[in-house]
């Protein structure tokens, strides 16, 4: 550990002195700057005049001096609106109004001063500064206070934000509810990785190093700036590969300031989706309806002073209370291949055989949905290639299922039996209603709540401090499509599930100017990151229940249903989300959305110094930052409780045309793919 340390320490230097710039000072994540060039009307540099920087909103003042060659620099300034003040003996006043000072920049006044009585003052209005910018090279956004809370982005998410930048574009996938509810995109920003953008908040890691998400997604109400940078950011920053954003929480002011606001958004404003939900409310004889949904995004915020001058507050809180309607789609058999196979029913030829002849007379599927039986000696065929016999009529006799073997997908075929009577053959779904022929909709729940606390105190002019500290926890759950059977979520992203998380954010620090040419900084960050997952049916023998021995073993980690991937028909849609054609029951991550159990906490210390140092015109920069990280994943990627894939192999004859084989008549086989027989029969 030791040498870890002092290898990070000797790395970091060598970085961050190789920081030579031709600038008087250069501004830091957390800070902004102003420099400048005082000169008289022919140009002439004017040395040891007065440079005073005074802050609108909170009244506090720095001042600074210009050296032999003019040149000023005003470093470690809070973002926000200044006003400057430049005088000299022998010259009128020179006042720049509303000057914006953002994190991470540095505006250049470059002020003239005409000769005349020092009660004299000349005002210029910032805006008539040039805006090229040359005091660094890095290609940046920056969003300001109005901007951020005026543009419409989608959803309030802050990290919406980065698609307004060129080259960011969204990717069609995101990361499971349960283990991002703040929702935060999972963005691209030329062409890298998602996981190469770094987040900062308030100068201090905002980022989950396993998941490369945000930790805390502030509330727009929360943030005064944000700056995205995407190429030569400093090297301080030096994390990430592909972008660097930046966020500023509000500070308060020498007046109290606030805000409230509500969101609130109903499915009864939505338009009905023609493919997957059908007219009327959702009910037992409509289960494709228009889900129920509602979603409440409030809060407040409240600013002010505490001492005037000198110390200030800010305080915000939001809310989500949501009641999310979603719908889903997967595949059951047929009601008639239901009742025969269960013996509730005769089959097409008056015996009580498991009924699959609807899926051979399909005339798109024919031969392609023939099962063999796998069992019987292999026969010399015409074609002089030996060939299973096929089930005649795609009938499977009672004999070959009323053992041991077929006992659980019996089991599983009886809790899915009810669902069967409201499928729509010949109507929605692919192959005239044999696949992708259920659809229904359901609610789940996500209740969130957010806040963010902030103190500043200037204790001189050369010293500040600041303190802010982010919670955000929620309660995630989502009912499953087919109760105890499990299936596709109605949760957020079709989630299934339960989930409660709760994320911390503590940032802290001080600016210390030692003297004119000698400055200081230092943070002190932590986070933490922690989810707690469970399946819909946590805690219950699912499986011993079913009749499947070996899987729930007794213990809360292994308990809950496996998941069962029946190979799906040639031709078949069935799940748009995960691109596959399995029908698909139970639980797991790729089922219903939810990689449980899960049990993740992550947390991170974090300590930054950086030195900054003034030698005529040009600044020397040197820092280290230092993090210690404990993370603890154990998640269920592939379902603890396993995972039963039934294929097409074990009904198929490899030698025939078109092999055939149905992964659900290999299912009623109790034929499991990669694990042979449930039994040994």
């Amino acid at each position: 550990m030791k040498t870890i340390v002092r290898t990070a320490l000797v790395l970091a230097f060598c970085a961050c002195t190789g920081l030579l710039l031709r600038v008087p000072a250069s501004a830091q994540s957390v800070y902004g700057s102003i420099f400048g060039t005082v000169t008289d009307s022919t140009g002439a540099a004017i040395p040891g005049a007065t440079i005073t920087v005074k802050d609108e909103a909170k009244g506090t003042i720095v001042t600074a001096t210009s050296n032999a060659s003019g040149d000023y620099s005003v470093p470690h300034l809070i973002p926000d609106v200044y006003d400057l003040k430049v005088t000299a003996k022998g010259f009128k006043a020179f006042e720049a109004t509303g000057v914006t000072v953002q994190a991470d920049t540095a505006p250049r006044i470059d002020p003239t001063l005409e000769v005349g009585t020092a009660n004299t003052t000349v005002t210029v209005n910032a805006d008539s500064q040039p805006e090229l910018k040359t005091d660094r090279a890095d290609v940046a956004t920056v969003f300001d206070q109005q901007q951020v809370s005026s543009l419409p982005v989608g959803d309030q998410n802050f990290t919406n934000l980065q698609l307004l930048l060129p080259g960011a574009q969204k990717l069609n996938w995101s990361h499971a509810a349960d283990e991002n509810p703040q929702g935060s995109q999972q963005i691209q920003v030329d062409g890298q990785a998602f996981g190469g953008t770094a987040f900062e908040l308030d100068g201090t890691d905002n980022q989950d190093p396993i998941l490369g998400i945000i930790v805390i997604n502030p509330t727009m109400d929360a943030v005064t700036e944000t700056k995205i940078t995407t190429q030569n950011f400093d090297a301080e920053l030096g994390k990430a590969v592909s972008a660097v954003v930046t966020a500023q929480t509000r500070s308060g002011t020498n007046s109290f300031h606030g805000s409230a606001y509500d969101f609130r958004t109903g499915n009864a404003n939505l338009a009905r989706d023609p493919f997957t939900q059908t007219p009327g409310a959702v009910s037992l004889t409509n289960p494709a309806g228009m889900p129920p949904g509602l979603k409440n995004r409030f809060g407040a915020s409240i600013g002010g002073p505490i001492k005037k001058d000198k110390a200030f507050f800010f305080f915000n809180y939001e809310a989500q209370r949501q009641k999310v309607g979603t719908s889903a789609k997967d595949t059951l058999p047929t009601n008639f291949a239901t009742e025969t196979c269960l013996g509730k029913e005769q089959d097409s030829q008056g015996g009580d055989g498991c009924d699959l002849s609807e899926y051979l007379n399909e005339p798109s599927l024919g031969a392609a949905a023939e099962i063999y039986d796998t069992t019987q000696p292999q026969t010399l065929g015409t074609d002089g290639k030996m060939h299973y016999p096929a089930f005649p009529n795609n009938i499977i006799p009672r004999s070959y299922i009323s053992g041991a073997a077929s006992a659980p997908a019996l089991a599983l075929l009886t809790i899915l039996e009810p669902y069967t009577t409201n499928i729509h053959p010949g109507g929605t779904g692919a192959l005239n209603g044999l696949d992708s022929n259920y659809n229904a909709s359901g609610t789940g729940l996500f209740n969130s709540n957010q806040w963010t606390e902030r103190v500043d105190y200037t204790l001189n002019e050369k010293a500040h401090a600041f303190e802010r500290f982010s919670r955000f926890w929620d309660t995630l759950s989502g009912a499953v499509m087919f109760g105890d059977a499990g299936g596709s979520g109605f949760g957020i992203n079709n989630y299934g599930g339960n989930s409660n998380g709760a994320n911390d954010s503590l940032a802290s620090g001080m600016d210390i100017a030692l003297n004119p040419k000698l400055l200081t900084d230092f943070r002190l960050g932590y986070y933490r990151y922690n989810v707690i997952d469970t399946k819909y049916d946590q805690g219950k023998e699912f499986a011993n229940q079913l009749g499947i021995p070996g899987i729930n073993m007794g213990d809360n980690f292994t308990s809950g249903a496996p998941g069962f991937l029946i190979s799906g028909l040639p031709g078949g849609t069935n799940n748009p989300v995960f691109g596959n054609t399995n029908w698909e029951y139970g639980a797991g991550l790729g089922i219903n959305r939810c990689n449980c159990p899960l049990t993740e906490r992550e947390d991170q210390f974090q300590i930054v110094n950086n030195w900054t140092k003034i030698v005529g015109n040009h600044t020397f920069k040197v820092g280290a930052d230092l993090r210690y990280g404990r993370n603890l994943r154990v998640p269920s990627d592939t379902d603890r409780a396993g995972q039963l894939t039934f294929g097409t192999g074990p009904t198929s004859d490899p030698a025939a045309t078109v092999p055939g084989g149905m992964g659900f008549a290999t299912y009623m086989l109790g034929e499991v793919t990669a694990f042979g027989r449930y039994y040994s029969t």
